[in-house]
């Protein structure tokens, strides 16, 4: 790749970013105003709001003449702060409420001398809140006079009987804490969305409206490879949203600022107790997460916007993403989620929440490493799926058709193969609903959820191949393997899980705090005492299901017809490795995905990584059923805490034997080299 070569394209679309207006006033003009109207405007709109609120008057009526102290406790109620209570009559209460003529009706009665009063009132009026508190404290300072009269009356101290301990609470948080745990609940949002709108109208200008322009195809004729017009476009994309997001964090600040010079946003924080350099730190931290976080958005929003080929069409592609960006960054105001190794690597949720830890001062390191490093491997995921998107001609000068299931069934061809835009809809979508209803079903139902979760990811490529009427056997590589395919799948499944459990081990030595991530999975996996169902489950419904899913339909859409299948193998292991959504188990998972997809490029038969897939879950199976002193996971077991450099090099030599061994086994100089030629 050519440094200069990128630099021309970078320069070419700022330039072009640089004339759209729309692109300029959503990247400079808006966040330099939004935050500014939003949080001044409506802090002083609400304030006065409440202000007013407290000076109005309240209308009251009792069913009896209430009490003349009751009523003298009333007038004193009236300040400058506070509006009039009065007093009048009526004859229909419900009526004047639903009306609001009377703010509160009280009914008294005198039961053994203990006088019980029943304040009815309407709360679906804006005033109910200030009213019902007025009355409370009334009726507070009423009952409170009664007493100590009472108490007087007998020769007893008030003081001694009604408060015989007296409690204080004092607050030990600094300012910059108090005012960090608050600003971490609402920053994050206002963040992500700021970085979005800074990431879209580029990212639609850059790959949609170059579509629209017909400039694409003059691009294409220049001596620039696509790798560099693919890092060139994505240059000048994030740099737009890097600028953005930091005149985000500018605006912000300096509204904050205001807003404490002129008072404080919080009751007791102000700017003459708050202490500036302790904020450094998580504005350092929340700047280098906003800025990845772009990298992200960009890297995405371009991917999507290349499967549109109008303005228009971008548009309506990338609102679904919005919706799946917006969700998840409002886990920052939910208290019960916090970060740990699981959250710290699902996307915008690891952000938001991170955001929130650095400005409450309670961020460990480790999280945010992760973090970083899940973002990171975000970005080059997103960069490589955009650079193999650019090396489709059905993508990027395909027909209009850019989705088939947005085709009606009628108008499909029989036979149609699934496009890569195919295959990155179906992912995302199971995506989705593994994380939203997989999750929920599996912590409700268990083992039932867990089985119901498979039939479902088998279910979405199935009705999706049904959809567009694709070849099953052709898709889904439904071929009968032959003995030396079985054995040569069977040879590499040994060589890729003995790395696999070297990785395992190394993973688990440096994040030694994942174990309990791997024991509480442990538990929900297996059920005690039931070997033929956990196999049932745990290894037999994943080596079909998630076959189907990965190896058939995604493989099948992700391959290209001009090169080999090295790309397609590389991409599908990568996403399988990442839906599993657990850091520890995330590379080893994806090292297995990659030698599933080889063997089934190989081999043009599906089953052979079924039985891989088998054969690796069937073991932890086997291995947690009859040893069960031995720790478990899908792709590792007997984890040790210490590993030394002989037995690095025994594992390595194991997997490397037991890999040649399944290449000789599984090479076919003349078959495999059609077959992964697709």
């Amino acid at each position: 790749m050519r440094t200069k070569m990128v630099k021309s394209i970078f320069k070419k679309e700022m330039i072009d970013i640089l004339r759209d207006k729309k692109t300029l006033f959503m990247g400079i003009v808006l966040p330099l105003i939004l935050y500014p109207v939003i949080m001044i405007i409506m802090t002083q709109i609400m304030s006065a709001s409440m202000s007013s609120m407290e000076k109005d008057d309240i209308n009251i009526a009792f069913e009896k003449t209430p009490n003349q102290e009751l009523i003298k406790l009333m007038d004193e109620e009236k300040n400058d702060k506070n509006g009039n209570i009065n007093l009048i009559e009526t004859n229909n209460y419900k009526k004047e409420l639903e009306d609001g003529n009377i703010d509160a009706y009280i009914i008294t009665n005198i039961n053994n001398n203990i006088e019980e009063y029943e304040i009815y009132l309407n709360s679906s009026k804006e005033k109910s809140g200030t009213v019902i508190n007025k009355l409370e404290n009334i009726f507070e300072k009423y009952k409170t006079n009664i007493v100590e009269t009472k108490l007087i009356e007998i020769g007893l101290s008030p003081n001694e009987v009604l408060e015989p301990v007296v409690i204080e609470t004092i607050d030990v948080a600094k300012t910059e804490e108090i005012a960090g745990s608050l600003l971490g609940q609402i920053i994050p949002v206002i963040l992500i969305i700021g970085v979005l709108l800074g990431a879209i109208y580029p990212a639609i200008d850059s790959m949609a409206g170059e579509k629209e322009r017909g400039t694409l195809e003059t691009l294409f004729t220049l001596p620039i490879t696509n790798l560099e017009l693919v890092m060139g476009k994505y240059m000048a994309v994030s740099f737009c949203t890097i600028v953005t997001a930091l005149l985000n964090v500018l605006s912000i600040l300096l509204t904050l600022g205001f807003l404490f010079v002129s008072g404080g946003v919080v009751e007791g924080i102000s700017l003459s107790s708050f202490n500036i350099g302790e904020l450094i730190f998580p504005l350092i931290i929340t700047l280098l997460c906003i800025c990845l976080f772009a990298m992200v958005i960009s890297a995405v929003s371009m991917c999507v916007c290349s499967l549109a080929k109008s303005f228009k069409d971008a548009q309506n592609y990338i609102t679904p993403v919005m919706f799946l960006v917006l969700i998840p960054s409002y886990a920052s105001m939910i208290p019960t989620i916090k970060l740990d190794t699981f959250t710290s690597i699902i996307p915008v949720v690891n952000i938001s929440l991170l955001i929130k830890s650095v400005l409450g001062f309670n961020s460990e390191i480790n999280l945010v490493a992760m973090v970083f490093i899940s973002n990171f491997t975000f970005v080059i995921l997103a960069v490589i799926l955009l650079s193999k998107m650019f090396n489709s001609e059905e993508i990027l000068f395909g027909s209009s058709r850019s989705f088939s299931f947005l085709e009606k069934r009628s108008n499909i061809k029989k036979g149609t193969v699934p496009s890569m835009s195919d295959g990155i809809i179906l992912y995302a979508f199971g995506l989705v609903l593994l994380i939203y209803v997989g999750s929920l079903v599996q912590m409700k139902f268990g083992m039932a959820g867990i089985a119901m979760t498979q039939v479902m990811i088998i279910g979405i490529p199935l009705l999706f191949a049904y959809y567009i009427k694709s070849d099953f056997k052709k898709v889904f590589s439904l071929n009968i393997p032959s003995i030396k395919q079985v054995f040569g799948a069977i040879s590499l499944w040994i060589g890729t899980y003995v790395g696999v459990m070297l990785i395992s081990q190394i993973l688990i030595m440096l994040f030694p705090k994942s174990m309990e991530v791997v024991d509480g999975l442990n538990d929900a996996l297996f059920m005690k005492d039931n070997f033929i169902l956990n196999l049932l489950i745990v290894a037999c419904m994943p080596a079909i299901c998630e076959e189907i899913f990965f190896r058939g339909f995604l493989l099948s859409s992700f391959k290209d017809n001009k090169k080999t299948c090295t790309g397609a193998v590389i991409l599908t292991g990568v996403l399988f490795g990442f839906m599993h959504m657990d850091f520890i188990r995330m590379i080893p998972t994806g090292i297995l995905g990659i030698s599933f997809a080889y063997a089934v490029c190989k081999t043009n038969s599906i089953f052979v990584s079924m039985l891989m897939h088998f054969l690796n879950n069937g073991l932890s199976v086997v291995v947690s059923h009859f040893l069960s002193n031995i720790e478990h996971v899908e792709t590792s077991t007997n984890v040790s805490s210490s590993l030394s450099i002989f037995q690095c090099l025994v594992y390595i030599s194991i997997s490397i034997l037991f890999i040649g061994i399944a290449v000789k086994l599984l090479k076919n100089k003349n078959k495999n080299k059609e077959m992964c030629r697709n």
